[in-house]
């Protein structure tokens, strides 16, 4: 499976043109063109426990003083959990703005389609490299092995999120007293018990470090 369940598009015309330091202007447009999730592990943004930022793909400490990149330039922005930017930083192998990654090190775009050439999601919804920048990726610069217990936790959830919204939807179409109403409900309630649970456990792993 690919990391993200969507390939994030963004927009070409952003709705809003802040002024030069204002990045964070931008967030709501970011938010619905990374479908909700994080650019860089596909983590949903729905839950309370985890925070969501703008982060600047190419790193302000590589661009600033050069002054060729505005901060507020849509196309270098990335919507991004807080654990994936703060794992990132200015990390930039290269030293070079143009050049995203050389000799196996440094980054893809999560908007090109080549970025699902590095990774994937295994089966229990953890995150594995597929080449030699992958790797680099996936160990140096996100750090995926280290937090590899909290995505499997984060993709579980996203999983029966998805899960009660397909029964409520079923539920909508249905009378109160029939079979299958109460059939489906068993279900959602089953479900449901299980996100409470796997919150629960992930709550717990944060407040733990």
């Amino acid at each position: 499976m690919n990391v993200r369940e969507l390939l994030p598009t963004r927009r070409k015309v952003p709705t809003k043109f802040p002024k030069e330091g204002k990045w964070t202007e931008h967030k709501p447009d970011l938010q619905e063109d990374f479908n909700f999730h994080c650019g860089y592990c596909g983590s949903y943004d729905g839950y309370r426990h985890t925070w969501f930022e703008v982060d600047h793909f190419i790193p302000k400490s590589l661009f600033i003083p050069l002054g060729n990149i505005s901060t507020v330039e849509y196309t270098n922005l990335v919507y991004s959990c807080k654990f994936c930017n703060n794992n990132k930083l200015s990390k930039w192998p290269s030293n070079d703005v143009n050049i995203h990654n050389q000799n196996n090190q440094g980054f893809v775009d999560p908007c090109d389609k080549d970025f699902d050439n590095h990774l994937l999601r295994t089966s229990d919804g953890g995150i594995m490299w597929k080449t030699a920048l992958g790797h680099w990726m996936w160990k140096y610069a996100f750090k995926f092995d280290e937090r590899d217990y909290s995505i499997k936790l984060l993709w579980e959830l996203n999983q029966r999120r998805k899960l009660i919204d397909a029964f409520i939807i079923e539920l909508n179409k249905r009378d109160e007293n029939s079979k299958e109403y109460k059939e489906i409900l068993k279900e959602a309630e089953k479900i449901s018990f299980e996100y409470y649970r796997y919150d629960k456990e992930l709550m717990k792993y944060y407040n733990s470090l």
